[in-house]
């Protein structure tokens, strides 16, 4: 049986050239916005725009194989959802973060990946910390209000909606250490579910929407909100 991972590769041999080449002007977009021209040459140099551009590629072809509304269309996505943009913020952002510049110095390569990723959360409203770390294939879908802290993990095939929140669960003074959620492959997490500290979420397991998770879930798990409310119907 084909796998996910195997379908997507398969399919980008016969990418459709609009629709990457329309990526890899948005991820150059995205440079412009936060970058001097000198600085995105440096960067240009680097080939990470086409390594960025394939990378949040993948994330948008899957996002329309996923997504119903986007009727199979990786272009109306790419146009259009800004929760994509989101994403594609975290890959160009994370990207400088882990190559800064030989030019640069560390806390200049830093103010700029925070700079493009704040530019992700004005579009879309998602605040994707660039420090995180995404496995491939991900997708937010109306992403408005998600937060992924810091330390957070994400695995590969993830799928998960608006509202999330991958936070710590002290307030304020918490430690400079992993504080944030581990999660595993292949999982869907539910409109304004928070998985909160450092636990770990097993591939495969399906947070329903509204679940608050402060402990390890097993992979393959399917956690929901169980609520005593009741709906009276007229006689």
């Amino acid at each position: 049986m084909e796998t996910l991972s195997t379908l997507v590769h398969r399919t980008l041999r016969h990418y459709d050239q609009e629709a990457l080449l329309y990526v890899k002007n948005l991820v150059t977009s995205a440079l412009l916005e936060c970058c001097s021209v000198e600085e995105l040459k440096e960067l240009q140099q680097t080939d990470s725009v086409n390594y960025i551009a394939e990378k949040s590629y993948e994330d948008l072809l899957v996002f329309s194989q996923k997504d119903p509304a986007a009727g199979g269309d990786p272009l109306y996505i790419a146009k259009n959802y800004t929760s994509y943009a989101a994403v594609l913020h975290y890959r160009v952002a994370h990207w400088v973060h882990m190559n800064h510049r030989p030019n640069a110095c560390h806390s200049a390569a830093q103010s700029l990946a925070a700079s493009i990723s704040r530019r992700g959360k004005m579009l879309s409203g998602a605040e994707i910390d660039f420090r995180s770390r995404i496995g491939s294939r991900f997708v937010i879908d109306h992403g408005v209000g998600t937060v992924i802290g810091e330390t957070t993990v994400i695995g590969n095939d993830c799928y998960i909606l608006g509202g999330v929140i991958l936070g710590a669960r002290g307030i304020s003074s918490n430690g400079a250490v992993p504080r944030h959620p581990k999660i595993g492959n292949h999982l869907q997490i539910g409109a304004f579910a928070n998985v909160l500290g450092n636990v770990s979420v097993g591939d495969g397991a399906f947070i329903g929407p509204g679940c608050v998770i402060t402990r390890d879930v097993p992979s393959g798990a399917r956690v929901q909100v169980k609520t005593s409310l009741q709906v009276q119907l007229p006689e």
